[in-house]
């Protein structure tokens, strides 16, 4: 569980250089330091005692007592990240996501007529029920040629409406491809992202036989699994982080089915992919109950276009902070 207080960023641009925070456009991020003046390099961070991590999240417009109107930019805080609070940063590229993969070869296995062979899929990413929910096919074999047996195999499963794979197949080969789960695009997540999570069984029985239901080994089957993963940077997770998020920003009610809904609007972009940088630290405070500094965790996520943020002007003065704090 997390025990952090939580900042969800999300940002399209690092410039290459700054000047002011009202001279930055949306989506580009920046850092701030404890007078939340934009730090334009290194030394500037250096010489912070605090630092903010801001995204621009538009323009404004506002009136001074004359009645002069000027445009500023709306920033999008961190927490603030105190010198000595000893930061933790870790910084991932994005890496695309990726769906579990089953190979059986039956290249050498040579079927033998009459006799049922069996194909069973667990799937285990079902929470109600990890590991016992199950797809299972059956195939008779008419022959002896095992790419016969492979594609009745493909045949049924992709004939199957609820099948949760997708089958191909090639010279005795059965490749299995884990569908894509699908994805609540609307302004209401009720769901998160997650992936279908399968491993496949196969055996053969003997129907003529006493014992009709015994499994049995097929020989010189083999069965090769490639784990699916999430990546890093995956848009419908960062949109997922985002949303929930909104809570410390007082959104709570994000499901309950009354309208109109009302909530800021996301700023993850599903199109896009993201480089994430994660990072963790300690503020200290004086506490109400006694005279002792205590420390309390805080976190920031920051997700921005890929590429962004390496070799950054705002990396380098994050990373000479962090030195220094």
């Amino acid at each position: 569980m997390l025990q952090h207080v939580n900042t969800v960023l999300i940002g399209t641009e690092a410039p290459a250089s700054y000047t002011t925070a009202d001279a930055l456009t949306e989506g580009q991020i920046a850092l701030f330091d404890q007078n939340r003046a934009i730090v334009k390099d290194a030394a500037g961070a250096k010489a912070a005692s605090s630092l903010y991590i801001g995204v621009c999240e538009g323009k404004e417009d506002v009136y001074n007592e004359a009645g002069t109107k000027s445009t500023k930019s709306v920033i999008r805080f961190s927490m603030p990240i105190m010198k000595g609070s000893k930061p933790n940063m870790v910084f991932s590229e994005y890496v695309a996501a990726a769906e579990d993969k089953i190979v059986i070869t039956a290249t050498n296995v040579t079927p033998e007529v009459g006799h049922r062979y069996v194909l069973r899929l667990v799937y285990n990413d079902i929470y109600e029920a990890p590991g016992q929910f199950t797809h299972t096919y059956e195939v008779i074999a008419k022959s002896t040629n095992a790419t016969d047996l492979i594609t009745a195999f493909k045949n049924k499963i992709n004939k199957h409406k609820e099948a949760r794979v997708v089958a191909t197949s090639g010279a005795a080969v059965l490749t299995l491809n884990a569908k894509e789960m699908p994805y609540n695009e609307g302004i209401m997540l009720d769901s998160n992202y997650s992936q279908v999570s399968v491993e496949a069984f196969m055996w053969k029985t003997i129907p003529s036989g006493l014992l009709s239901n015994v499994m049995y080994p097929i020989a010189n089957l083999t069965i090769a699994k490639t784990q699916g993963t999430p990546g890093k940077g995956n848009p419908k997770i960062v949109r997922d982080r985002e949303n929930a998020a909104l809570g410390y920003r007082g959104i709570t009610h994000r499901a309950n089915g009354i309208y109109p809904y009302i909530a800021p609007e996301l700023k993850a972009d599903l199109s896009a992919t993201y480089d994430t940088l994660s990072i963790e630290w300690d503020n200290k405070y004086l506490s109400d109950d006694n005279q002792y500094i205590k420390t309390t965790p805080l976190a920031c996520e920051l997700y921005v276009n890929a590429g962004e943020l390496d070799d950054s002007a705002f990396m380098t003065a994050l990373k000479a902070f962090v030195e220094v704090a």
